[in-house]
């Protein structure tokens, strides 16, 4: 009897007896055959997102998408999108600017760490569980602490190796939508390593890929798809990655209607971990500066991202996501009522249109003598006694301005 298989489960001596394609547009001679090699493994991974096998006429698999239903979630959360229980309350016990000190070393700990543990794997060393523990925990702690510090570090700095600075910024991502949701500490981290982890099988994809300024094409998409495939291959060989750690780098580009991939898994049928990842990593990509596109402002990068709630993305993370990251996230730009230009400090979890800015430049977009901490929930007008709101978000670099000038 046919089974259906991700191909990140074929090994060889499976029987190949059905493609998700038609055979013609593969370079596959015989319709059925038996998986012989690495280079079957290989090609049959370059081609589909999954096959049929006959464990009649070879071995079995360890896990078909018929039963991927079974793959492990966490439960809590799963209820907790029905009924928005939290099992942790979180509170700030360091007000942001008390904690930026160490918010800053854990930020720069991670950068540097994060791009040795990848240049290790690429050069065919063993995944350090240990190193990529030692970038988590300081993060972790630090956002346990106060949510907006890192997050407002992370929007400032200069970003000069995307797939390094996207990995932690998914980690840190990660722990603030989890901490926001009331996740256990112990359940952070795992969120954690896997959102730091889930694109280490980049490491395998031609730098020239990665790095082309321009649209890929379906040869090189298929490439870079592999990267999913790749990184669970890598995890699984590395001692004290748990399930979950695994699911999500699996799932992490699996779509709730369908459309992701490897395995077009829908719904729930992707662990609750791996459908908050895909929403993590499609809006840190949006806002982060690529070879083929400029940043989007986070305002419109969850624009987009509400714009695909329900096909895309799960309806009710999307609506928790939006109330973890605020109206305007912390460290992005904004244009006041009044035409000042400010930078979002801290978010309001009560008024989320009301958050903390700093303004610094004036109605004529001329910089302030000496810029204003401004807390909206509390001052309704601005100096000459007009309303004072949020007008629009702007772009990163609208005005030219450099947000790294602006640390507290």
């Amino acid at each position: 009897m046919e089974r259906k298989v991700n191909v990140a489960y074929l090994k060889i001596g499976m029987y190949v007896s059905n493609l998700d394609r038609p055979w013609i547009d593969t370079p596959f001679l015989l319709e059925g055959f038996m998986i012989g090699n690495e280079d079957d493994l290989s090609a049959l991974t370059s081609y589909c997102t999954y096959v049929y096998i006959d464990p009649d006429r070879g071995i079995g698999a360890s896990e078909y998408i018929e039963e991927s239903s079974r793959l492990k979630t966490n439960a809590y959360l799963e209820r907790f999108l029905q009924d928005n229980k939290k099992k942790v309350e979180y509170k700030n016990t360091q007000t942001t600017k008390e904690e930026l000190p160490a918010a800053q070393v854990a930020l720069e700990n991670a950068s540097n760490q994060v791009a040795h543990i990848m240049d290790d794997v690429k050069e065919g060393k063993n995944l350090n569980i240990e190193a990529v523990r030692g970038v988590v925990e300081p993060i972790l702690d630090s956002i346990i602490r106060n949510s907006e510090a890192y997050m407002w570090l992370s929007m400032m700095q200069k970003k000069s190796a995307y797939t390094y600075s996207h990995s932690v910024d998914n980690c840190a991502l990660a722990i603030a939508f989890g901490r926001f949701m009331g996740l256990p500490k112990k359940d952070l981290r795992t969120l954690a390593i896997g959102l730091l982890m889930m694109d280490m099988g980049n490491v395998h994809v031609p730098e020239g890929i990665l790095n082309k300024n321009g649209r890929l094409t379906e040869a090189e998409y298929r490439i870079v798809k592999k990267h999913v495939l790749h990184g669970v291959k890598i995890l699984k060989e590395t001692k004290g990655m748990n399930e979950d750690i695994l699911n999500i780098a699996l799932t992490h580009h699996e779509r709730f209607d369908g459309s992701g991939y490897p395995a077009a898994l829908t719904g729930t049928m992707i662990p609750v971990y791996g459908r908050m990842a895909a929403i993590i990593d499609c809006y840190d990509a949006m806002t982060s500066k690529r070879p083929f596109s400029a940043a989007k402002s986070p305002y419109a990068a969850l624009q987009n991202i509400y714009n695909w709630r329900g096909s895309a993305f799960q309806p009710e993370l999307v609506e928790q996501f939006l109330q973890c990251i605020g109206v305007y996230p912390t460290g992005s730009l904004v244009e006041m009522s009044n035409g000042e230009v400010a930078i979002i400090l801290e978010q309001n979890l009560t008024q989320r249109m009301r958050p903390k800015i700093m303004l610094i430049l004036n109605e004529e977009k001329a910089h302030l003598m000496e810029y204003k901490i401004v807390d909206l929930s509390k001052q309704f007008e601005d100096s000459g006694q007009q309303p004072l709101n949020i007008y629009r978000g702007l772009d990163p670099g609208s005005y030219n301005i450099d947000p790294t000038e602006y640390y507290l």
